[in-house]
């Protein structure tokens, strides 16, 4: 290198060493990025697969509560989730008649922490009454009638509020509850980007069901459709979600 060229390197490096130092960072957050969301390789595929399966196996059938069918997955409703498996279905419980509908979905927890009733509801029309509120629900861990297996109380955490919508045929009144499960249990904090983080296999419960005035919270069907099908759900989801990966960063 001559004598000129050195003298110029240093101004040259100087003058534009910035714009090489921007192309590092965004290249550097890119990795992180992808690896943080597992959006690269196969690696992504294997841990979602086994937890798209299990949601979409949820039976017909959970105790006195029968529905007929599964609702076909609208993909319109799947892109706008971000979600990778979501089975959709109305029980009708064969005792009291009560109907709940249960919508529940998988996907990466940076996509399903999203997307709440309290923002999409109103989307669609509906009022919300008040503000969502916590619920803490306690229901059985039993084991599939035949197996042996421990049982003891279990707790799910919700958040639950009440969305009307007034129509020319009359006004629906809808109680409707959430709840995340990523492993550890069934959650619902205050906010769930955070405390799911990106990069974590998530599935989200809806249980929606007509909710009259004046009926106490802890009344509600879905509570019924839940004491029967959260043990149900766990079964499912137990091997599913125990391929999630082990490293995880705490912020979204």
């Amino acid at each position: 290198m001559n004598d000129s060229l050195r003298k110029l390197l240093p101004a040259w490096l100087a003058k534009n060493g910035w714009f090489f130092l921007a192309v590092g960072v965004i290249i550097a957050a890119a990795i992180v990025e992808g690896h943080w969301s597992l959006r690269w390789g196969s690696h992504s595929e294997r841990v979602m697969a086994p937890l798209a399966q299990a949601v979409m196996q949820t039976p017909l059938t959970v105790g006195e509560w029968v529905t007929d069918e599964a609702v076909q997955p609208d993909p319109r409703v799947l892109e706008i989730s971000g979600a990778e498996a979501l089975f959709q279905a109305t029980y009708r419980e064969s005792t009291q008649g009560d109907v709940v509908t249960v919508y529940l979905l998988a996907g990466w927890s940076r996509d399903i922490s999203i997307h709440t009733p309290d923002a999409c509801y109103p989307g669609a029309g509906f009022v919300m009454e008040t503000s969502p509120q916590p619920f803490a629900f306690s229901y059985e861990a039993n084991s599939q009638a035949g197996e042996q297996s421990s049982t003891g109380l279990r707790q799910a955490e919700f958040s639950t509020a009440i969305f009307t919508k007034t129509e020319p045929t009359g006004v629906t009144r809808l109680r409707v509850f959430w709840s995340w499960n990523d492993g550890r249990g069934w959650q619902a904090p205050r906010f769930p980007r955070w405390a799911f983080g990106g990069r974590r296999p998530l599935v989200k419960l809806y249980l929606v069901s007509e909710s009259p005035p004046g009926q106490p919270t802890h009344e509600s069907p879905a509570l019924r459709l839940a004491s029967a099908l959260l043990p149900v759900l766990d079964r499912q989801l137990e091997t599913a979600l125990s391929t999630r990966p082990k490293e995880r960063m705490s912020v979204p």
